[in-house]
């Protein structure tokens, strides 16, 4: 309608009106915003928010090629096996006019695998020797290395649960149900939470071990995450090395988490982010992570934000270029230094836009810390190695919510960090839990 042909009255009416809708569009922008910032942040990597990156990039050029598996791929057709039964199956009658007049033209071959129907578990008595040494006198009990000394589960029985439980993710109360649907065995979620308590009881030392490793290593990666722990916000530490995995649950995030893990001398090279508890390590080498530092300068869209990401881009080349070959010690000081000063340089200049500050900041912050990885070889320059360790743990956030009692974060942090060791190391995490358990339980 015409402004014209409205009264004074109404104009301001509906000016008012307008005013009070760009306000709460204004808002809702600004919650949206708010909460778009959870998923792409600096500290998120892209490969966490699938769902918000384009299925194919524009500048991306999709090349044809022929369908089917590769080319040396083994295919997924089993060998045939020697059968332990054989079942031929016949026919009476046609199954459209039910007549008998049936003649066989022909037979197919198959081979199944199959299940037993019903899988029961076996009850086993156990009758110990109580024994006296004549010489000392020390009184024992017999021991055979494959029947646990204590409890009424078998080690076959805890290392199925153990499966179920952090290979396959499964909650106490699904991990009871299947048990009893699947083997006939009925397990209360308590006696699951039980056998996983003793598992965790027989890594203990193990764990401790693996401690000391990570607190003499040369080279380590680290990480943390938050995660709930009776409705309060505790974090996951994961240290790694290219074959250890330590994960510790603490209800800091501060230095103190690291003084206690490695030590206040610790001398070592550290991969991490900028967070300020890793500047305790005042004796390490430290490398910062790029993944971040790009990620964040990415957010920048001015002109000199713009050209800031690019250069900061092409520094991150340069690494990886000159990592590629092999180089003397002299060489390697070399590179540091000339990159170190070349860094300085432009945040000295970048440091006179307004909108690149935080960047800048951030970068000199640590700035010679950027290089580190050009100074040591087989150093990386991104802290991906510790993000991809810590993400089972965030599934498994997701899946259960929060800890319900502290020794849960206990248990948790010594079968993790088992597995993930064994598998770093190539190990069968079936024959390592049959090995952990028969020599701390039986």
């Amino acid at each position: 309608m015409r402004l014209d042909l409205l009264s004074k009255k109404e104009i301001i009416r509906r000016y008012r009106e307008l005013e009070k809708e760009k306000e709460n569009l204004e808002k809702e922008k600004e919650d949206l915003e708010k909460e778009l910032h959870k998923y792409k942040n600096s500290n998120t990597p892209p490969s966490a928010n699938p769902h918000l990156k384009p299925a194919v990039s524009k500048n991306v050029v999709v090349k044809s090629h022929a369908r089917g598996a590769p080319v040396g791929h083994t295919g997924t057709t089993k060998l045939r096996e020697v059968p332990d039964e054989t079942r031929h199956i016949t026919c009476n009658e046609c199954p459209m006019c039910h007549s008998k007049n049936i003649n066989v033209k022909n037979q197919l071959h198959q081979q199944q695998e199959e299940m037993p129907r019903e899988i029961k578990p076996l009850i086993i008595d156990v009758v110990r020797d109580v024994c006296r040494c004549d010489d000392c006198n020390l009184e024992f009990i017999a021991r055979d290395g494959m029947t646990p000394v204590q409890g009424r589960f078998g080690v076959n029985l805890m290392v199925l649960v153990l499966f179920l439980k952090f290979i396959v993710r499964g909650v106490l109360r699904k991990t009871s149900s299947f048990l009893d649907a699947s083997f006939a065995l009925k397990l209360a979620p308590a006696s699951v939470q039980a056998i996983i308590e003793r598992a965790a009881k027989a890594g203990e030392n193990e764990y401790e071990d693996l401690k000391v490793k990570i607190k003499n290593a040369k080279l380590l990666y680290v990480d943390e995450t938050s995660i709930r722990v009776l409705g309060v916000n505790w974090w996951v530490w994961a240290f790694r090395t290219d074959t250890d995995l330590l994960l510790v649950i603490r209800n800091s995030r501060g230095s103190n988490v690291l003084e206690e893990i490695l030590g206040k001398y610790f001398a070592g090279i550290v991969v991490c982010d900028c967070w300020r508890a890793y500047d305790f390590l005042s004796n390490a080498s430290i490398q910062r992570c790029w993944a971040h530092l790009l990620r964040k300068s990415k957010e920048l869209h001015s002109k000199a934000g713009l050209r800031l990401h690019k250069k900061l881009s092409t520094f991150f080349d340069q690494i990886i270029a000159f990592n590629r070959q092999e180089r003397t010690e002299a060489q390697r000081e070399l590179k540091y230094a000339r990159l170190t000063k070349k860094l300085k340089k432009m945040i000295t200049y970048y440091s006179r836009y307004d909108d690149c500050t935080t960047v800048i900041k951030y970068i000199d912050f640590h700035a010679d810390s950027w290089f580190t990885c050009i100074k040591f070889a087989n150093v990386q320059p991104t802290n991906n190695y510790a993000e991809q360790s810590i993400r089972e743990t965030v599934i498994v956030r997701k899946i259960i919510g929060a800890f319900r009692s502290e020794k849960g974060t206990k248990i948790y942090e010594t079968m993790a960090s088992l597995i993930a060791s064994w598998q770093y190391q190539k190990k069968d995490i079936k024959t390592e839990f049959y090995r952990m358990l028969s020599a701390n339980l039986c």
